[in-house]
């Protein structure tokens, strides 16, 4: 008998991965996440203006299958893991955190030269960051001067109260426009972009930030009848700002969800008479610039994260009355943090994920049967379809996507990039060669030959961590991963060059 765990074919899962095996696990303590939520003015109390309920959802959370470290920061003195907080080089840095949260509050000015200094080497070193603020300049002291993030949002912005607001409010129940709409259970529609996936069972799908594990997109936040707005620079061409890529290529913030701001007059609030689309929410991925530089969300407005808007108060019941626009909300939240994630964590955490896999059925039982001899080419690829299919149903596309990303990454630095312009490659002859070399078989491979290699390498048992140190720690496991996995990909591409052979030959019957 084995002991893998068993689960229901059917079963969905709303969560991220479980980590199972403890022991392993306890194999990579220096990959738990680090978390810093950072505010110059909103507070860490169970108050209107309050990041309670945003926070215990990261606290709650699992960040690639572990829990996260959270730990919260004040300017000014108050109830905070650390009040008081400045930015040093011995209070911040990569070494401490990976992801920095950033709700600024107070406009005009700006954070001390040397403070956004520190911030600044931290993005560089790969720590993600995440900005935002409200209408007109509040949150320009905390975030307008860091580079990168003061040109993905407005810091200085539409007022409040005039013409030209922005407002998301929803009417409530009594179809009248209301301050207090923003606490109730009626959320505000969001635009997401959407994109071609590299595989599974859609043709597209929305950004990371936006995908949902069994419900596919989040297409809601909660209303406010004044936010900011994100926005795309005019230029990307200073290198000294934004990195090129591996070939010189610029890589650029994107809008990833539009909003509609409209809405009818109420006591300090005009009338909006030109309806317009703005940016609810944006992104960078710096892990495509050549320096791995870490990735930067930013959103219209703080409201779509405290207290007032999410949660019961004197105001209204919040979004939280609505049951499914509040876990699309949280996992939102989960999804920023997840997707902000330095790739060198990132990368750390995808081996509990894949062992702890291993023991689920039948994917454990595949490897059962390959525990004392080397899988085929077939075997591999149908082994990296049973991971695949297994991580699927624990995470979203994007997220396992990515995994599947980095495993390339680890194989060949090139080949990702490679499949990539392989795959937009418009000629009749490389289209006819794309029904024959699928970059899904490429991933299956991958992932097949990974799981393999490091399952044989991390049996379970009482000599499970000496082994682990044995080979290296993690160091060792995936240079023979890369290894095992470039050695199965030489051999897909010894197919293809018969493949190509026969076609050939059978081209000859034509001539």
């Amino acid at each position: 008998m084995n002991d893998f765990t068993q689960i229901s074919p059917n079963t969905i899962f709303t969560r991220g991965f479980p980590v199972i095996d403890i022991n392993i696990i306890s194999l990579f303590k220096e990959c738990t996440p680090k978390i810093l939520v950072m505010t110059d003015g909103l507070s860490f109390t169970a108050t209107d203006f309050g990041l309670t309920d945003f926070v215990d959802t990261l606290k709650a959370s699992t960040i690639h299958g572990i829990t996260p470290i959270v730990k919260t920061a004040l300017r000014t003195a108050g109830t905070a893991d650390h009040p008081s907080f400045t930015f040093t080089s011995t209070s911040f840095s990569k070494s401490k955190y990976d992801v920095l949260f950033l709700f600024g509050s107070y406009g005009g000015g700006s954070l001390p030269a040397a403070e956004i200094a520190v911030i600044e080497t931290f993005m560089d070193a790969g720590g993600g960051v995440f900005a935002t603020g409200d209408h007109a300049n509040l949150g320009k002291y905390l975030c307008g001067s860091i580079k990168r993030v003061s040109e993905m949002r407005r810091w200085t912005g539409p007022s409040a109260g005039g013409t030209d607001r922005i407002s998301t409010n929803d009417p409530g129940t009594n179809n009248s426009f209301e301050f207090g709409d923003q606490s109730d259970a009626i959320a505000q529609k969001i635009y997401p972009a959407y994109y071609t996936t590299n595989g599974g069972a859609v043709a597209s799908e929305p950004h990371f930030l936006l995908q949902h594990p069994t419900k596919n997109i989040i297409e809601v936040l909660p209303d406010h009848p004044h936010e900011s707005e994100c926005i795309v620079p005019a230029s990307v061409a200073d290198p000294a700002i934004w990195p090129k890529d591996s070939v010189g290529g610029d890589v650029a913030p994107e809008l990833v969800a539009l909003s509609m701001s409209y809405g009818g007059a109420f006591p300090g609030k005009a009338a909006i008479s030109a309806p317009r689309s703005f940016g609810a929410i944006g992104a960078y991925d710096g892990h495509e610039t050549e320096d791995c530089v870490g990735r930067i969300a930013v959103d219209a407005t703080w409201h779509h994260f405290i207290n007032v808007n999410l949660i019961a108060s004197g105001a209204g019941p919040g979004i939280s009355a609505n049951a499914d626009a509040y876990d699309r909300i949280n996992t939102y939240f989960r999804n920023i943090a997840d997707w902000l994630m330095p790739k060198k964590v990132r990368r750390c955490l995808r081996w509990p994920i894949f062992l702890s896999a291993a023991k689920l059925y039948p994917l454990g039982e595949f490897l059962m049967e390959h525990e004392d001899r080397k899988p085929s080419l077939e075997s591999t690829i149908e082994l990296g379809k049973e991971l695949r299919a297994t991580l699927r149903r624990f995470m979203s596309s994007a997220e396992v996507n990515q995994l599947e990303d980095d495993l390339l990454d680890l194989a060949n630095p090139r080949l990702k990039y490679r499949l990539r312009k392989f795959k937009e490659s418009r000629k009749l002859q490389d289209a006819v060669a794309k029904d024959f070399i699928t970059e899904d078989l490429y991933r299956s491979v991958s992932a097949g030959a990974a799981i393999c290699a490091a399952a044989k390498m991390l049996k379970g048992g009482e000599n499970l961590a000496a082994n682990f140190n044995k080979m290296d720690g993690e160091k060792g496991l995936e240079a023979h991963c890369k290894e095992q996995m470039n050695e199965m990909l030489r051999e897909l591409n010894n197919h293809f060059n018969k493949g190509h052979a026969a076609i050939d030959e059978l081209l000859e019957t034509f001539n």
